[in-house]
């Protein structure tokens, strides 16, 4: 099986075919002489391939590289010139043909074919479908060429977005993380060392996902239940913040973070004396459903708008990483702001 893997892998590199299609048409070739005339023909057939494969690669690697470097007036006139001179030669060294053809015998059998051909006819009338044959192959490779050169760029301007994605919600995770411990600090609750421990393990995760690479969902949903306990021993007071997870999450892999970014943003915006605020989490047959309810105050809501890069950037990696995957739906109606998120997992 990684023999077959393997090979298929040489098949899909730059030229290999070039050989595959050469001894398809050989053996062809061969079985279609042997068939019509009951000989394999082997030196008109090697006399034929060799000077086939020749024009072929000297069109193919010397002439259309020159070719495709020119202006298209250039290739224009170069095309031109090369026509009349290949038809002029053609005329001059072709011998004429018979004016009466071998007649088939009576009993409507072909005999034996000699089988030496003279190098002209191979040169000019076979040199054609040579040199047909390689324009056509070396345009299609250029433009394989060319679609894998579009395909890296792609690749690689999307991970550089990512990237840059990555690095800009870290410290903006941090910034609203250290708040929620300042908070803490003011009114030297008993709770600050063990928030402060929380946070760590938040950091340690966070700072271990900056690799291009998947996580885990359960780890996901572990490190957001961590910062939900922060958030609510910052809250204690109003005991309304309503959390639900189902499904089996070990099952699957996510972006790291991409959850974290709604619930860091409905506790930043929440007004817990105005209503709850509810989290739900389930996960069925791959299809992750994902929900925020929170209420706001306008005033509040409205001053700080400038920072809501992180669900911007949500959005983005959305597009980026689950194209066609995902459906997410914001209502915000003045004081109360909900965010849906379906989300096919693979």
């Amino acid at each position: 099986m990684d023999f077959m893997t393997s090979f298929f892998k040489q098949i899909q590199t730059p030229y290999i075919y070039h050989w595959i299609i050469w001894s398809i048409l050989i053996f062809f070739k061969l079985i279609i002489d042997y068939s019509i005339f009951g000989n394999f023909l082997l030196l008109m057939n090697l006399k034929i391939f060799l000077v086939s494969m020749i024009l072929f690669y000297i069109n193919y690697y010397i002439f259309l590289p020159f070719i495709i470097r020119q202006t298209p007036k250039k290739i224009l006139v170069i095309t031109i010139s090369f026509a009349v001179i290949y038809i002029a030669l053609m005329i001059v060294f072709i011998p004429p043909l018979p004016q009466h053809p071998p007649l088939l015998p009576k009993d409507g059998k072909i005999g034996s074919f000699n089988d030496d051909i003279h190098f002209s006819d191979i040169f000019f009338k076979i040199g054609i479908f040579s040199i047909i044959f390689s324009t056509l192959l070396f345009f299609l490779d250029k433009w394989m060429e060319n679609r894998k050169k579009i395909s890296a760029l792609e690749f690689e301007r999307q991970s550089s977005e990512l990237k840059i994605l990555r690095e800009q919600i870290n410290p903006h995770f941090f910034f609203n993380a250290l708040n929620s411990i300042y908070s803490l600090s003011i009114t030297q609750s008993k709770d600050t060392p063990r928030v402060i421990l929380i946070l760590s393990d938040i950091m340690r995760y966070v700072l271990n996902n900056k690799n291009m690479q998947r996580n885990n969902l359960n780890d996901e949903i572990t490190n957001i239940k961590k910062y939900i306990e922060i958030q609510s021993i910052r809250f204690s007071k109003f005991n309304n913040i309503n959390c639900e997870f189902y499904g089996n999450f070990d099952l699957y892999e996510i972006e790291p973070l991409l959850l974290l970014t709604f619930v860091e943003n409905a506790f930043k915006y929440a007004d817990l004396r105005k209503g709850p605020l509810d989290i739900n989490v389930h996960l069925q047959n791959g299809l992750l459903d994902f929900s925020i309810r929170n209420f706001y105050e306008r005033k509040n809501h409205e001053k700080t708008n400038e920072n809501k890069l992180g669900v911007e950037n949500t959005k983005l990696k959305l597009n980026l990483l689950y194209p066609g995957k995902y459906q997410l739906d914001i209502n915000d109606n003045g004081s109360e702001y909900k965010i849906n998120l379906k989300l096919q997992l693979n």
